[in-house]
């Protein structure tokens, strides 16, 4: 329970300054399994040995060159030298995020960090605010985000994975201030059997004309240690 009110505080903070929710109650909405999948999930659970998670980030993006970089996850002691305080690397330069490092997380905070990157890009890039974003994301996780199941191939074979799929901005009243980017569709691929719980992020901007390839893409994708 400490885990998941640190991982939902952290959340509230960033998404909308939305309280702590208590247990649910009657007459209360339970979070949906996308939200339970995304912040709330211990994808941490079986990593109880310090270790570092990398993961590869891609960009894409319809006449510019391509954006490489990467993002590491720390998982370390805390000052008990119990495992473990989460400490990450986010990206380089404009694109760098940083958040406070958790301990005793359970909850894969690389994930924040993935969405925490695209609300500030939006920010940069559009008339949009970021707490605006970061409301629309959490409420269309809530209300409208699809999940399905299926496999990812890690360690040579398949193991089961489920990915959560949500378009916060279309129908956003404030869409036209941002038309281009208002179809953005963020996707997460969680598989339990992958080190941290996460195996792919990825933000795709469709193009307007049907059958035309992506405006761009973004991608944060686990590397597999040898």
């Amino acid at each position: 329970m400490r885990a998941l009110v640190l991982v939902i505080a952290l959340v509230g903070a960033a998404y909308a300054q939305a309280p702590t929710p208590q247990a649910p109650t009657a007459g209360s909405s339970a979070p949906s399994e996308a939200e339970q999948l995304v912040f709330i999930h211990e994808h941490l659970a079986a990593q109880r040995q310090p270790q570092v998670i990398r993961y590869a980030y891609v960009a894409d993006a319809a006449g510019q060159p391509q954006v490489t970089d990467r993002a590491v996850l720390t998982l370390g002691p805390d000052a008990s030298g119990r495992c473990c305080q989460v400490h990450g690397d986010y990206l380089s330069g404009r694109l760098a995020v940083s958040l406070p490092d958790i301990p005793d997380a359970r909850a894969n905070p690389m994930l924040l960090y993935f969405l925490e990157g695209e609300v500030r890009l939006l920010q940069r890039t559009t008339s949009g605010e970021a707490a605006h974003f970061r409301r629309r994301i959490r409420q269309a996780l809530a209300d409208s985000a699809t999940v399905t199941s299926g496999t990812v191939q890690w360690g040579g074979r398949s193991v089961p994975a489920k990915t959560v799929r949500v378009a916060p901005y279309l129908d956003d009243p404030y869409r036209a201030r941002f038309e281009e980017q208002a179809a953005t569709e963020y996707a997460f691929v969680l598989a339990d059997a992958v080190p941290g719980g996460v195996y792919a992020m990825s933000a795709t901007v469709p193009a307007r004309a049907a059958g035309a390839g992506a405006l761009a893409r973004r991608s944060l994708t686990i590397q597999e240690t040898k």
